[in-house]
């Protein structure tokens, strides 16, 4: 067992055992949204996820990019996902062609029409074109299919930002503290 795997069940059972509820990880999905020891993502920017087949190297996995009706201001006309370009610097890899957007939480519900989706590799970012406007204060998930997950483990950042409806500028929605490669 390596140090990293043995330091993180280590402090996971001195929490269980302290009586602190914490959201965790299993050998199918991972999933985060609330509780953070030391330091990370400010709660009001915390967006919430879960990945399937989370192993190193894995070709199908599956993120699930949730963001909850909260975290939604006004109509949404266009999004931006930034990933880190270590993503891609390990091995990692998207397909454009298997990205989808749902309606609801989770692992979301119908498919939301998209007219378009780009992945600029070049800038790290997806940009994803609903076909009508993503109304105020609905729960949506970004689903990316057969995702090559890298070849390390590690916390990447994926950060959120929209385009609203009468907006000038895209604005800042939050972030996905994504453990990616845990398995």
């Amino acid at each position: 067992m390596s140090p990293k795997r043995w330091l993180h069940r280590g402090l996971m059972g001195l929490l269980a055992a302290s009586g602190l509820a914490i959201a965790g990880s299993s050998a199918i999905a991972q999933t985060t949204d609330g509780f953070t020891i030391f330091g990370g993502v400010e709660a009001q920017y915390r967006l919430g996820y879960f990945i399937d087949n989370n192993e190193r190297r894995s070709n199908d996995a599956r993120y699930y990019l949730r963001v909850a009706g909260r975290k939604v201001s006004g109509e949404i006309l266009e999004l931006f996902i930034t990933y880190p370009q270590e993503f891609e610097d390990e091995g990692g890899h998207f397909d454009k062609t298997r990205i989808e957007l749902r309606e609801g939480t989770g692992r979301g519900g119908a498919t939301i029409e998209v007219d378009e989706i780009i992945i600029d590799q070049e800038a790290n970012v997806f940009e994803i074109y609903p076909s009508e406007p993503l109304q105020p204060n609905s729960s949506f998930v970004v689903v990316l299919h057969d995702v090559r997950n890298p070849n390390r483990y590690g916390n990447r950042y994926f950060f959120l930002d929209a385009l609203y409806q009468g907006a000038p500028l895209q604005d800042f929605v939050g972030v996905w503290p994504i453990e990616v490669a845990a398995e």
